[in-house]
């Protein structure tokens, strides 16, 4: 212990509560970087299956589309078969 230390006992106090918390923030902060990776993990997955699904999605539309669609074209766009 230095000298400052032994002839106040008050300042050896103080730096051991003031180690003490930056210990916590310090044990704090691993645990919130752990929680954040986990949460990139989880968005990135939700975002390649939400990607996926605005396809499907898009592929049923245009299907959908094309069952809405006369298969017999009026006369003047029918093209002769080619035995004609």
């Amino acid at each position: 212990m230095s000298e400052t230390a032994k002839t106040q006992p008050g300042l050896v106090v103080e730096l051991t509560n003031l180690n003490n918390k930056v210990m916590d923030l310090e044990i704090k902060l691993s645990y919130q970087d752990e929680a954040l990776q986990a949460m990139e993990h989880t968005i990135a997955a939700q975002h390649q299956s939400i990607q996926g699904l605005e396809r499907k999605l898009t592929l049923l539309a245009e299907y959908l589309k094309s069952l809405k669609e006369d298969p017999i074209k009026p006369l003047s766009e029918e093209v002769p078969p080619p035995h004609y």
